[in-house]
């Protein structure tokens, strides 16, 4: 199960990188569980240049500063990635 859910974050966060037209190096998750001594180490999400896009479970937090400042939250990846079709191409 926990391949493929890290199957699924990392073709989620390389869809992202691909629609903003950034680079987005995926590193999976170490441990079996987060505790609050594992969880120090930036993970996934980061586009630098770009702002930060987390998923947590379904939901996906968008917070970025380019191409426009957006900082919303989605119910599902689908639309988060719906929502970053629409946005103006980088430049």
């Amino acid at each position: 199960m926990k391949e493929d859910t890290t199957l699924v974050e990392q073709g989620f966060y390389q869809a992202c990188a691909d629609l903003l037209g950034a680079r987005h190096a995926y590193r999976p998750f170490p441990y079996d569980k987060r505790t609050r001594w594992n969880n120090r180490t930036a993970g996934n999400g980061r586009f630098p240049g770009f702002g930060l896009i987390r998923r947590f479970g379904d939901a996906v937090h968008v917070n970025l500063r380019h191409p426009q400042p957006v900082r919303r939250w989605f119910a599902s990846s689908e639309e988060a990635l719906d929502f970053l079709a629409t946005l103006p191409a980088a430049a």
